[in-house]
């Protein structure tokens, strides 16, 4: 079984309602995921093509959980916030980097003897001080180098060997200004599902529903939302489900509650599409998905 995993930052789930662009907007394929429901609490329960989750972020620490420690318990599946007595924003500090360092999904995919991909494209610039533990970089960033894997370049993007964060490149154009074409978010979708046959585990991260709910954009949230949408039906379209695990899940609330610019306390969701949604375990909180993933790599089961 391959697992491919979509990692949305700042996604959280809520009731239906006006503060809720998840359940304004429409977005025909996760809704057709959902028997017709959007993306929300009432939506959580067994379908007829997936299982929606909802999964505690705030993992018994007082406060708003946070994206440093949300992300470093997600891939390593150690409670972070717990294990450093705070929720950590941002990027990790040394100890969260140290818990990467030993812990990091990628790395343990890799001890299991299978292959991964992280498949976002990093600008030239990005590596010019990675080594320096001091440096500011995100948990994936870390995680992919402790593993020792390569990182996507631009040059992989334009072979088509790699998505950027923002899925269509627009926002490498204008915010950058980087030469490079625009491409559907369809044409994005079926380039990681065909990079993923290359490898056991693939990993895709897209922030920019964090930093859009921060700001409470609604018209780019709204047309970022419809993107998503969009990417996950390019990838659907060229998955072979039959033998893929299709995975998206997130690291704490935000775009959910347009009501508040920062975080949420609301359980983020755990969205299972194609294989392996047999004899799942209680998976209730961001520790259990990287043991889930490893046991789905394995074959075993999670108990």
């Amino acid at each position: 079984m391959r697992v491919v995993l979509f990692f949305l930052d700042g996604v959280g789930l809520a009731p239906a309602g006006p503060a809720n662009p998840l359940s304004t907007t429409p977005m025909p394929c996760l809704q057709e995921l959902l028997d017709g429901q959007a993306l929300t609490l009432a939506a959580v329960g067994k379908h007829s093509r997936t299982t929606l989750l909802a999964l505690d972020a705030t993992l018994g620490v007082p406060g708003e959980p946070q994206s440093a420690t949300g992300q470093t318990t997600l891939f390593t599946g150690v409670n972070a916030p717990q294990a450093v007595g705070r929720h950590v924003r941002g990027f990790p500090t040394k100890p969260l980097r140290r818990l990467l360092q030993q812990e990091g999904l990628l790395q343990k995919v890799l001890k299991l003897g299978k292959t991964a991909l992280f498949l976002n494209s990093y600008r030239p610039q990005y590596f010019a001080s990675l080594s320096d533990e001091s440096s500011t970089y995100s948990v994936t960033t870390w995680m992919n180098h402790y593993a020792g894997l390569p990182f996507q370049t631009l040059d992989d993007m334009a072979a088509g060997r790699a998505v950027n964060t923002d899925i269509t490149n627009e926002y490498l154009r204008t915010d950058f200004g980087f030469e490079v074409d625009i491409i559907a978010p369809e044409d994005a979708g079926r380039i990681l599902a065909q990079q993923s046959r290359r490898v056991d585990f693939l990993l895709f991260e897209h922030f920019l529903t964090d930093i859009f709910a921060h700001k409470r954009d609604r018209e780019k949230i709204t047309k970022l939302l419809v993107t998503i949408d969009r990417f996950i039906a390019g990838i659907l379209a060229h998955l072979d489900l039959q033998e893929t695990l299709f995975m998206i899940t997130s690291d704490h609330g935000n775009l959910e509650d347009l009501s508040t610019p920062l975080h949420t306390r609301n359980p983020v969701p755990l969205l299972l599409c194609g294989a392996g949604q047999e004899d799942l375990p209680p998976l209730t909180d961001l520790t259990c998905v990287t043991h889930f993933i490893l046991e789905r790599l394995t074959g075993g089961k999670c108990g």
